[in-house]
């Protein structure tokens, strides 16, 4: 029924997680392709690719997923070569038009007046708006990011337009058809307005957003899942890589708490990659010489880089205990099933893993 495309591994499991309502949702990391299922995902790890790699890898991926439906996920700050993998899958979908908004209102980004709003500030003014995954010309308008890099007709819903009733905005959505129309949504309920003028249209266009839209379609399809139980047991790993300051304040309040964390120390390393590596080979020694009942691991190099290091074979997600954060089990072929947890690195309060922790301890 559908295939989610993300361009790395926590965005692949935040979004596909909303998705386990029925059944739990495989992922697989390129060039694994999970087979079988209503939903699936493909993590292609494209964000650190040149550009022309990462298009070439998504348009591999949707034609080696093919489905009747697709969602391609993006990061709710634009990092990544956004424009570059729209194009890609709108090529290799064959869908007519896009539909876009990066907003995730839970998780304070927002899209007004085309401005990506970071809880309320403009994502270029933010830590995350000078990422080196970002954009080489840092801009906060969706429309500006997108402009430079993707040779088709771009247009904006502004939010009074997603809010003028089901019926205009499914038929100005129509009039733009052959474009990549970029709204703006505040709420949640702006993302599922979108959401049904999209997918009333036939063909529909491409949805293309992070989990915000990702929650709303999810809803949309009747797959949403609801808020899973975490494994009972006290015993957590916590691997973090992002240096995220939200990450950074969740590690303190972690090792504060008493839980066990590995943790890289290097603030703007130039290699993430090296670092990962190495976060994940600790993790795995520890892992081979202790038992643990959950692994949390924060940020999409250092996910696939364990993910590697175990030998994974997919990924089973089957829900969300969070906003922004996946529960599922990956899978090996030298272990049994392992609990995990994934969040982005700049998702998150301060106590969110302490909170988690204790809820599943009790």
């Amino acid at each position: 029924m559908l295939t989610i495309i993300a361009d790395d591994l926590t965005g692949a499991c935040d979004t596909g997680a909303l998705f386990a309502g029925e059944a739990a949702v495989p992922v697989g990391v390129w060039p694994q392709v999970p087979r079988g299922g209503a939903v699936r995902v493909v993590d292609t790890e494209t964000r650190t690719l040149d550009r022309r790699r990462a298009g070439e890898r998504v348009a591999a991926a949707a034609e080696a997923a093919p489905a009747r439906r697709y969602f391609k996920k993006i990061d709710s700050t634009l990092r990544g070569h956004v424009a570059v993998e729209v194009d890609a899958a709108l090529r290799a979908t064959g869908a007519p038009g896009a539909l876009l908004t990066p907003a995730f209102p839970a998780q304070g980004r927002v899209v007004l007046d085309r401005i990506l709003l970071v809880d309320g500030r403009p994502v270029a003014a933010t830590p995350l708006g000078r990422d080196p995954e970002g954009a080489r010309r840092p801009s906060s308008s969706v429309v500006e990011r997108l402009r430079h890099d993707l040779d088709r007709p771009l247009a904006w819903i502004p939010i009074e337009q997603v809010r003028a009733g089901a019926a205009a905005l499914a038929a100005r959505l129509g009039r733009l058809s052959g474009t990549v129309a970029v709204a703006d949504a505040e709420t949640d309920d702006d993302l599922q307005r979108l959401v049904d003028a999209a997918l009333a249209l036939e063909p529909a266009p491409l949805l293309i957003g992070a989990a915000g839209l990702a929650h709303a379609l999810a809803a949309r399809l009747g797959l949403l899942a609801k808020r899973p139980s975490l494994p009972a047991g006290a015993r957590w790993l916590v691997v973090a890589g992002s240096r995220h300051p939200a990450t950074r304040a969740q590690v303190a309040a972690a090792r504060a708490a008493g839980m066990r964390v590995l943790a890289s120390t290097e603030v703007d390393a130039p290699d993430r990659a090296r670092v990962a590596a190495r976060l994940a080979a600790e993790a795995r020694r520890l892992l081979d010489a202790e038992g643990f009942d959950l692994l949390v691991v924060t940020g999409g190099q250092t996910a696939v880089a364990l993910y590697r290091a175990l030998d994974g074979e997919r990924l089973d997600l089957v829900g969300a205990p969070a906003p922004g954060l996946a529960l599922g089990y990956v899978r090996t072929p030298h272990r049994p099933a392992l609990a995990f947890v994934t969040k982005a690195g700049g998702f998150g309060a301060p106590d969110l893993l302490v909170s988690l922790w204790r809820e599943a301890a009790a």
